[in-house]
């Protein structure tokens, strides 16, 4: 018996059927999964709808060596919608909220960021952009606030290198740096060439620029070399300390390579003006002059330099025909001090200058209506260079560089006050310091005089360290002409000038040490 006849009699004794019977079983079996098969190719989608949800296995259409299709690149971001953000950046109450949504949008909003950079002319604008591309921390955003760096616009460069300080530093960036570190190491050079001889006002703005520059010089060293020893020596720069601190300079010499620190010692104010631009001439080769450090002023504008040192390079600038373009750009500044100082070298230029006038006119003919138009293009009664000078003759502000009261004028708000007009009452809410601009202040508590103020002085400055009422009430006592800035805008001034702070520091401590004196003096007459 063969195993198939086997196999038979074995399923007969087990079903109990004959043979026969299995036999039609199997037949009407196979001819049911036939038809079915036939139903399902003629119905692909029940075969569509029974697949798993899983990946599908490689078949016909399918080869071995072909991968799964990727998925598409994410679109990038609506350019229109980055603008926005970047609009709120610069809004206190959504600032927070724009710099995480940009941060979440990722390296697509590096082209946007990095255009604002380099036609930056604010400097707190331009480092809160800078300051998202550190935030992001991608090599793409380091490579962007590098090209910033590499770029003439020397704001956007200070902003971007403060940012880079936030990154860790990249060796094989180095040659980019050092090609920057002696373009600035230049600028220095033309800057203290142009301070021999100068006029005090000139000279004192030169020498604020001078800071700028040494500030970007640190920037830079810190891609460069050791970190610390070169933050130590930075932040006592940018306190504006008048003395080296000897062990940190000491720990300078050593990093750096003897003509750099040189170059930097000399920046520094360290010997007589003549004698230190010698020593970048040492280093540098001689100056070879292509135009007066005015014009470059002028030329570099608001992406370079601040807008005091603009006014005064205006006020001494002697355009020619081949330079005289320059000036439209200032006439037509956002900053009104900038503006201010173009317009009276424009009011000047048809006597002093007249082929240069004629040249200007030619390039702008709309110039001699805008001439014609009276008072001005600027008006007020107290022009921007004036109320600065009013601020710097306050002992509030004494010591602060007219540059960066500059950048406070813009927030401070002329007020006017009639004889026996309250100014602020005591138990107020107020946040507001006044500077006497004409006239008399009297400060009361109740019905007793507590002091009295008049031009130059200031009054209420408590109110912009803290938020509580006011402890005594002004009274005008003649027609008054008073400058108010407040406490939010005070606070904006700080983050983009911090040395501010240091100077009416001073000058509260010296005011409250003065009435301590008067106190002891008033006590002891009593006993």
């Amino acid at each position: 018996m063969n195993k198939v006849t086997a196999g038979w009699w074995a399923m007969r004794s087990v079903l109990g059927v004959p043979w026969w019977a299995l036999l039609v079983g199997a037949a009407v079996l196979i001819t049911g999964v036939l038809a079915w098969l036939r139903y399902l190719a003629s119905n692909p989608s029940l075969t569509k709808d029974l697949k798993p949800s899983v990946a599908e296995p490689r078949g016909a259409g399918q080869q071995t060596g072909d991968f799964p299709p990727e998925e598409a690149a994410p679109a990038p971001p609506d350019p229109v919608l980055i603008a926005q953000h970047i609009a709120s950046l610069h809004e206190k109450a959504t600032r927070t909220t724009a710099t995480n949504t940009l941060v979440a949008l990722g390296d697509g909003v590096l082209p946007a960021l990095q255009e604002g950079l380099l036609l930056a002319t604010d400097e707190l604008p331009a480092q809160r952009l800078a300051q998202v591309c550190a935030q992001l921390g991608s090599p793409a955003a380091r490579q962007a606030l590098i090209a910033v760096v590499q770029a003439q616009n020397l704001l956007g460069r200070a902003a971007a290198l403060r940012a880079l300080s936030n990154l860790a530093a990249v060796p094989a960036d180095a040659p980019l740096f050092q090609r920057v570190v002696e373009k600035e190491l230049r600028l220095a050079q033309q800057l203290l060439h142009g301070m021999v001889d100068a006029v005090p006002d000139w000279q004192d703005a030169l020498r604020y620029e001078l800071r700028r520059n040494l500030q970007r010089l640190f920037g830079l060293l810190l891609q460069l070399y050791e970190r610390q020893p070169l933050l130590d020596v930075q932040r006592s720069v940018a306190h504006f300390a008048n003395e080296r601190q000897a062990s940190p300079w000491q720990a300078l010499e050593n990093l750096l390579p003897r003509p750099l620190y040189q170059g930097l010692h000399a920046l520094l104010g360290e010997g007589r003006i003549r004698h230190r631009a010698q020593v970048l001439d040492d280093l540098l080769g001689p100056l070879v002059p292509t135009e007066s450090v005015q014009t470059l002023v002028v030329r570099g504008g608001l992406q370079a330099f601040s807008a005091w040192t603009i006014n005064v390079a205006l006020r001494q600038w002697h355009p020619q025909p081949a330079t005289v373009g320059l000036l439209y750009p200032h006439l037509l500044a956002s900053n009104a001090l900038v503006r201010e100082g173009a317009w009276e070298v424009l009011r000047r230029l048809p006597v002093q200058r007249p082929a240069a006038y004629d040249q200007l006119l030619a390039a702008h003919p709309g110039i001699t209506d805008l001439l014609a138009a009276s008072p001005g293009p600027l008006g007020g009664e107290v022009s921007v260079r004036e109320r600065v000078l009013l601020l710097k003759a306050t002992p509030l502000f004494s010591e602060t560089p007219e540059n960066v009261l500059a950048d406070i004028v813009p927030v401070v708000r002329e007020v006017r006050f009639q004889p026996n007009q309250e100014i602020f009452a005591k138990g107020a809410l107020e946040a507001s310091l006044f500077v006497i601009g004409e006239g008399e202040v009297a400060i009361f508590n109740d019905s007793r005089q507590l002091a009295s103020f008049n031009k130059g002085d200031f009054f209420g400055e408590l109110a912009l360290l803290d938020a509580e009422p006011r402890s005594a009430t002004a009274i005008a006592c003649t027609p008054t002409v008073a400058f108010r800035l407040d406490q939010e805008d005070f606070y904006n001034v700080l983050a983009a000038r911090p040395e501010v702070l240091h100077t009416i520091m001073k000058a509260l401590c010296q005011r409250l040490r003065r009435q301590n004196e008067q106190s002891l003096v008033a006590v002891a007459q009593c006993l």
